[in-house]
């Protein structure tokens, strides 16, 4: 019997890209457009100001369990609401800073907000709402990041050009309260058991490729008994590696782009990578679908590594170019492939629980990222050491999670 109506799922969808267009990219690849001006204006170095975004990843280590557990239990459409708010009131904070310490105390504010309304919540709700088409579904509730940075680089660039980096935190924050609060408020749904539904292909009988591809069925172990086990450190392995390589390339990749070719060609190559993340995305997605969680997150991962070689080559303006190719390609193995990963190995029950302990593992790797590169850059002069060490983890980031996938099957 055929649907009269859209699967409401697809509606969630649509209202996470609302969620993850307007408040990841603050957070991930636009915050170091600011980097500049206020390191200038406070006279403090660039790592100083990367701490502050440092402080804002470091929560997640400690509260990210915290928050997949309240999550779970409690009323994610209050908690979420509220938190949006609370995100809105603290960015916009940012621009009444008059030192340093007033940055890292926005960010201890703005952390804990994210961590309750963004990324963690939506991926919960995909994989309530989805056992099958979980990857395509992911994907294109993630690719709202990719769409973010591409409408607001430009943006961004110009408020700050014309207005300055106060008055810019304060509009964005504004674009915050009015995009996303309105659509977790009135669109978005915890599970379809709410709205008297079941998880979209809940009545299909899956067979072996499509538990294989979607993750629909897990190990046979509770998440504490994992713990014991090869797999849970690979992947534990794989998520310190992917945070370090995300925040360092997103964090540390604009002032890069802008001191080898100028702001023009900074916002050109970012709102370009931003655009083909969007693809990247659903492209990745749709790989793990058809193929699996090992085939998509090794072609991630690839791109990913050869974004730090023409990264190398940067002197030359079309090796950037190029570089925003593979990086818009690969970058989506820092939001959709660690939930897929997350699912693929543990199921849809344990999804929460698993989630929740993954996920602050890798928000260890987001603080450490860009600060480490912005370390490396103030010791040396250079971003080419940097480079050439996040291409390395690029590839410990396959060998763990591809690892952690294989060697999990037994128990399955």
């Amino acid at each position: 019997m055929k649907e009269k109506k859209l699967f409401y799922g697809w509606y969630i969808v649509g209202g996470s890209v609302l969620i993850t267009c307007t408040m990841v990219p603050l957070i991930m690849s636009l915050s170091s457009k600011f980097l500049l001006q206020v390191t200038q204006e406070m006279g403090i170095s660039r790592s100083s100001f990367t701490l502050s975004n440092t402080i804002l990843q470091a929560l997640g280590i400690f509260l990210s369990p915290i928050v997949s557990k309240r999550l779970v239990k409690g009323n994610m459409r209050k908690i979420q609401c509220f938190s949006i708010l609370g995100f809105v009131a603290a960015y916009a904070s940012y621009s009444l800073a008059q030192n340093v310490y007033h940055l890292y105390l926005s960010s201890l504010l703005v952390g804990f907000f994210y961590l309750n309304s963004a990324l963690i919540p939506v991926s919960m709700m995909i994989t309530n709402w989805f056992n099958k088409k979980r990857g395509v579904a992911m994907s294109l509730a993630m690719a709202g990041i990719g769409l973010g940075g591409f409408l607001f680089s430009p943006v961004v660039t110009y408020l700050l050009g014309a207005f300055g980096w106060r008055n810019t935190y304060r509009i964005m924050a504004e674009i915050v309260l009015v995009v996303a609060f309105p659509a977790a408020f009135f669109i978005l749904k915890k599970k379809p058991e709410d709205m008297g539904l079941k998880p979209y292909g809940f009545d299909e009988t899956p067979d072996s490729s499509t538990r294989k591809n979607t993750g629909a069925s897990g190990i046979r172990l509770t998440v504490g008994e994992s713990r014991s086990q090869l797999f849970f450190y690979l992947l534990l392995l794989g998520m310190i590696s992917n945070g370090i390589i995300n925040s360092g390339a997103l964090g540390q990749f604009p002032p890069a782009l802008e001191e080898l070719q100028g702001p023009a060609v900074q916002a050109a190559i970012i709102s370009m990578y931003s655009l083909i993340g969007i693809f990247g995305k659903l492209l990745l997605g749709w790989l793990n679908d058809r193929f699996g969680i090992v085939i998509s997150t090794t072609l991630g991962c690839i791109s990913f590594g050869l974004s730090f070689c023409f990264m190398l080559l940067g002197s030359n303006v079309t090796m950037l170019y190029i570089m925003a190719l593979c990086f818009g390609f690969g970058n989506a193995i820092g939001t959709v492939t660690p939930p897929l990963i997350v699912s693929s190995v543990y199921g849809s029950e344990k999804y929460g629980e698993a989630y929740g302990i993954t996920n602050s593992i890798m928000q260890a790797g987001l603080s450490a990222g860009s600060l480490l590169v912005a370390s490396l850059y103030d010791i040396s002069g250079s971003y080419r050491i940097a480079w050439m060490l996040l291409l390395i983890l690029s590839g410990t980031t396959l060998i763990g999670w591809a690892g952690a996938y294989i060697s999990s099957r037994k128990y399955g």
